[in-house]
């Protein structure tokens, strides 16, 4: 897990001097990443949720904090990391791919929250990026390589979270890097299941400062069962394809908006179980009225299929939403529930009750329901 907020080799760190390369003017140092990292290895050790497919074995948590970070500071006395510079990043690599090749069926989960770039594959800058002023880009290394590499290492799942920008600047082009670890020329690949999660091309990774990043937040909501499916057992589980198909929803709350300019990217190959859940999680259902000015006289109930003697969910109070691209009213109710099977029932006036068997399934459910002509 690495978060990088320092930089003090930037325009604005503590301990800039000398010519700042043109690529890396206006980055400075960062607040969100530290908190970000430590709060995805917290969620990794101490989720209460649920449990991983495969035993946690270790967490190694690198850390920068910007000097003027005093909040952030004065949680890193209390934390045991490591720096972020390119070195340590480098030995914890090291000391990760060794653990991670005793057994083909761990699970390698790669974190990195801080400041990226975009070449022909997406570079991401250490602690100590511009620490020489003759090869300002030596602190950098290419994860799109290091990528490629670990598909010839193993273990067999692998788990990637870039949560950085993806942005080039001022019409350059970054320098080559080196990767974290090279690939084997006509090597075959031993990785069967694969998800990377990151912003694409030529985009920003966002996060309000002294905060959780919007990308990270949206991720551990999706572990917690924001992303889960039931198993041919029927238990609820986090695969790899439910946080693909989950996670611009989940960004799009994190930011309070109902569309993205860019969708998050996620590269995926295989479907690996992550995570079991020790029960149903929560999910939003929300109900469309037709026609909307019935809405005030409907009455909505559901009811729950399991356990058979649930009590019935009022639905309350029809709302307001955003009217459709033709100007069309919609009003509808907006329910938290626990994820399973529902009959929705609708009762308007003294016309016969519709009805609708319907499974409501994290993140979000939606239907209609003509309660009258």
């Amino acid at each position: 897990m690495i978060g990088v907020g320092g930089y003090p080799h930037l325009a604005s760190g503590a301990r800039a001097r000398g010519r700042v390369p043109r690529l890396l003017r206006g980055l400075g140092p960062l607040t969100s990443p530290p908190r970000s990292a430590l709060a995805f290895a917290r969620h990794l050790v101490d989720g209460t949720d649920g449990i991983w497919q495969t035993p946690l074995r270790s967490v190694d948590v690198l850390l920068s904090w910007a000097a003027d970070d005093t909040d952030g500071l004065g949680q890193a006395a209390s934390v045991q990391a490591s720096p972020a510079g390119l070195d340590d990043i480098r030995e914890a690599f090291e000391r990760w791919t060794a653990s991670c090749s005793t057994d083909p069926d761990n699970v390698g989960i790669l974190y990195f929250c801080g400041h990226g770039l975009q070449s022909d594959g997406q570079i991401l800058l250490a602690d100590d990026i511009n620490r020489f002023a003759e090869s300002p880009f030596a602190q950098a290394f290419d994860f799109d390589r290091t990528r490629l590499a670990l598909q010839q290492r193993g273990p067999r799942t692998q788990f990637f979270v870039i949560d950085a920008c993806r942005v080039g600047g001022s019409g350059d082009e970054p320098p080559a890097v080196l990767a974290l670890a090279d690939r084997t020329v006509f090597g075959l690949s031993v990785r069967q299941n694969e998800l990377t999660v990151r912003m694409p091309p030529y985009s920003e990774a966002t996060g309000y400062p002294e905060q959780v990043s919007h990308l990270t937040s949206a991720l551990i909501k999706a572990l917690d069962g924001q992303a889960a499916e039931t198993d041919d057992a029927g238990e609820w589980v986090v695969r790899m394809e439910g946080i693909s198909g989950a996670i611009n929803t989940l960004l799009m709350r994190e930011l309070g908006v109902e569309a993205l300019d860019q969708g998050v990217e996620t590269t995926i190959v295989g479907d690996a179980v992550l995570y079991r859940l020790h029960e149903a999680p929560a999910a939003r259902l929300t109900v469309r009225c037709l026609p909307p000015e019935a809405a005030s006289r409907t009455k909505l109930t559901c009811v729950p299929h399991e356990p058979p003697d649930s009590p019935h969910i009022h639905g309350g109070q029809p709302v307001d939403a955003r009217p459709t691209a033709d100007g069309e009213r919609i009003r509808q109710w907006e329910l938290h529930l626990r994820a399973g099977v529902y009959t929705v029932r609708a009762a308007c006036d003294e016309a016969a009750a519709v009805s609708r068997c319907l499974p409501v399934w994290p993140p979000h459910s939606r239907t209609s329901l003509r309660v009258a002509p």
